[in-house]
């Protein structure tokens, strides 16, 4: 069963309207996306990859890397081309997404080898036609590790915060770091849902 072109491009769609914020690009992608399906089979898999390529780049914080998900595909074919797609966007947006956290940076680098390591057993099942497509693959993935590993590295790490009543994120932030203005990163890390009132014991950065 061949790959469903229009599945690919509306799940391309999805993506690029939660994540191309520049005018220009976004409406570039959508002109291209309409045009793709059109396209011969070995046209649409190198303009979905650069699709992909633009859609990744406009990732600039670790929500936008988070976002780049897979969705449902009936046809396995058309599964499979996904999965190759997402390892390119997750490869390309994980070192742009600005990890604030040592165990963000580490979470990123595993869910892009994971991704990687799935789509390039897709691409060798293919065998000598997909040999090109193995190896760029295989060294966009083995640089995108290395650069989210040296961003691990150079990261704050992340301790355990015990207040045993619940007080803003405001006021923790001033407390913690001298500096109310770092609520908002405060709160990211945490993954509280009410700024207003943190929760009594939260991740937060070392400093």
């Amino acid at each position: 069963m061949a790959v469903d072109r229009q599945e690919i491009c509306d799940w391309l769609s999805t993506l690029a309207s939660m994540l191309v914020t520049d005018a220009l690009d976004a409406a570039d992608v959508a002109d291209r996306l309409a045009a793709a399906p059109d396209l011969d089979a070995e046209a649409f898999a190198l303009e979905a990859i650069s699709l992909m390529r633009i859609v990744a780049e406009s990732v600039i914080a670790p929500a936008g890397f988070d976002s780049i998900k897979t969705t449902d595909f009936v046809a396995t074919d058309t599964a499979d081309a996904a999965a190759i797609l997402l390892a390119v966007g997750l490869c390309i947006a994980g070192p742009r997404a600005g990890w604030i956290s040592r165990p963000q940076a580490r979470a990123a680098r595993e869910r892009i080898g994971t991704a990687g390591a799935a789509a390039l057993a897709l691409v060798s099942a293919r065998g000598a036609v997909a040999v090109d497509l193995y190896v760029w693959l295989s060294r966009l993935v083995d640089v995108s590790v290395r650069l989210v590993s040296d961003q691990a590295a150079d990261a704050v790490p992340v301790v355990r915060v015990e207040t045993g009543i619940s007080l803003p994120s405001t006021v923790l932030a001033y407390q913690l770091y001298g500096d109310a203005a770092r609520a908002e990163s405060l709160v990211e890390v945490a993954g509280a849902s009410t700024p207003m009132l943190m929760p009594v014991a939260f991740d937060a950065l070392q400093s």
